[in-house]
């Protein structure tokens, strides 16, 4: 795969480095500074596994196929010293897939797909970096999410963030470790306080979709501006794209088009400095309004 053609000497000069991290294992750390939204990496998949393998495939085929993949590789280390932490496979390569695979789309079918580097990237509940998937090429860029330091470990969430201390402990135990994180070592005072802070934010995200969809459009208004004042306390980055954009629904429902374009474009400017489009184009706009035209007329 592509991901093969990475000579020592390229890699030499990546930006950042895999190495041992106390008490983590293998981690990767800047090398150098990275702003806020900055690619680090772009990692290509090693094996793409179709999801439905496991079902058609008899077991221990599987496994053969498995193996003969990793083993026509250059460096089938590279797949075969990833952790394995998933107490359900029954083979060392379904193991690294299971414990380190994300899940992607290929041919309008679900895959399984392993990123090396990605893999070594350990987990925070409070990361500094985040994935972005590039469907057309099977990539994945990894971008930071706040300003990185030389030296810095770069950290990515492993689930859905924005979730409590209890209900990410529990999402955690599919890798088998506890999260160390400065949020989860944070004092139970802090901890406690960040939590208050997710349930209100998940609380108002609900109680702002019900408002809409019963016709208080005024208040849902109110209450996703509540969110949005939430979310810099506890790093939501991800959801002020979604926020903006509802504001942008209900004031097309209004008929107020000023504004309904104002928060239409914060939304699409966020999702551009992010990186998930490249620019603000005005035929994005077009869809957003035709979607909004079609969940009005209840299309969707």
């Amino acid at each position: 795969m592509l991901n093969e053609l990475i000579s020592a000497p390229a890699r030499d000069r990546l930006p950042y480095k895999i190495v041992e991290v106390p008490g983590k294992g293998m981690g990767v750390v800047a090398l150098r500074r990275f702003k806020r939204y900055e690619q680090i990496m772009l990692d290509y998949a090693t094996l793409l596994v179709d999801i439905s393998f496991a079902s058609e495939i008899p077991a221990q085929q599987g496994y053969r196929l498995l193996r003969l993949a990793v083993d026509q590789l250059s460096e089938p280390s590279s797949v075969l010293e990833l952790g394995q932490s998933n107490s359900m496979a029954r083979d060392a390569v379904e193991n690294v897939l299971r414990t380190n695979a994300f899940h992607t789309i290929l041919g309008d079918e679900p895959h399984m797909a392993l990123y090396p580097d990605v893999s070594r990237i350990n987990h925070a509940c409070k990361p500094n970096a985040y994935t972005r998937f590039i469907p057309k090429s099977q990539q994945v860029s990894v971008a930071a999410a706040k300003d990185i330091q030389p030296g810095e470990e770069i950290t990515i969430s492993y689930i859905t963030l924005g979730q409590t201390y209890p209900e990410r402990k529990e999402a955690l135990q599919l890798w088998g470790f506890n999260c160390t994180c400065s949020l989860c070592m944070s004092s139970p005072a802090q901890v406690a306080a960040s939590d208050e802070r997710r349930r209100q934010i998940a609380d108002l995200r609900s109680e702002a979709i019900s408002a809409f969809q019963t016709g208080r459009s005024y208040q849902a208004l109110r209450i996703t501006r509540q969110v949005v004042n939430l979310l810099p306390a506890e790093e939501l980055f991800p959801l002020y794209s979604e926020q903006y954009e509802n504001m942008a629904r209900v004031y097309f429902v209004l008929r107020d088009r000023e504004k309904a374009e104002k928060y239409a474009k914060l939304s699409l400017d966020v999702l551009a400095e992010q990186g998930y489009i490249d620019r603000v184009k005005p035929e994005l706009l077009d869809t957003m309004w035709k979607r909004f035209a079609d969940e009005q007329a209840g299309k969707v």
